[in-house]
């Protein structure tokens, strides 16, 4: 990606999906929340991140995962996240909120499933946790919610491994892999939970044993 054709689109697919739910956001307040989700200061960072190649190698390894386009699903996953923070009046979309809406990618979910994750539970475990866990950050009026820290950390974890592994593509399985460093997290615990791995991930995600974890494993 030599442009930033596909953060644009998922501003706009978070704009109207908010809409949707009554909650109005301006298109610069919707292009500075994909930024944010991205790891990046502001909008204008994110545009010249992307647009630029940089001669000299960043530490972090990320100087050319930024050029890696985001698959169709997963450029609606990303404002489904923010928007299941902001219809809860949050002020924070956290890591919780995104593994939610990965339950919804096609990708995500069916690495799950090949694992024999099941997903009616975790979607409830977390849900639970998001309605009862979270009212310290709810707020009674604002715009829509903050990427943590933590959120922006695996959205910048699944891109680095997407051009480790050589796809032309970042997936929603590249951001399941990447909650699995937020080993403390509740959305790590939930996964946890249903005994899956990063290891079960990135079997399926390679190709591997697309059949989930053998008998035994649980």
């Amino acid at each position: 990606m030599r442009d930033f054709r596909d953060a644009k689109a998922m501003a706009h697919t978070l704009r109207s999906t908010l809409a949707t739910q009554g909650h109005k956001v301006t298109n610069s307040q919707s292009l500075e929340l994909i930024a944010k989700a991205f790891g990046a200061a502001d909008w204008n960072t994110l545009a010249a991140a992307i647009r630029t190649e940089p001669d000299t190698p960043r530490k972090d390894g990320l100087e050319s995962a930024w050029d890696l386009p985001w698959c169709r699903e997963l450029a609606a996953t990303l404002p489904r996240a923010l928007a299941y923070a902001k219809q809860r009046r949050h002020q924070y979309a956290t890591i919780e909120h995104l593994l939610l809406a990965l339950i919804d990618d096609a990708d995500a979910a069916a690495a799950m499933r090949a694992c024999k994750v099941d997903l009616s539970t975790l979607r409830r475990n977390l849900t639970n946790y998001i309605d009862n866990d979270l009212k310290d950050i709810v707020v009674d009026d604002g715009p829509a919610a903050m990427p943590t820290a933590g959120f922006r950390r695996v959205v910048q974890r699944g891109r680095l491994h997407a051009k480790q592994v050589g796809r032309s593509m970042v997936t929603g399985g590249d951001f399941l892999l990447g909650i699995f460093s937020e080993s403390l997290s509740p959305a790590a615990r939930c996964l946890d939970e249903q005994r899956l791995t990063r290891e079960d991930v990135l079997n399926v995600t390679a190709g591997g044993d697309t059949g989930g974890r053998g008998e035994g494993a649980g």
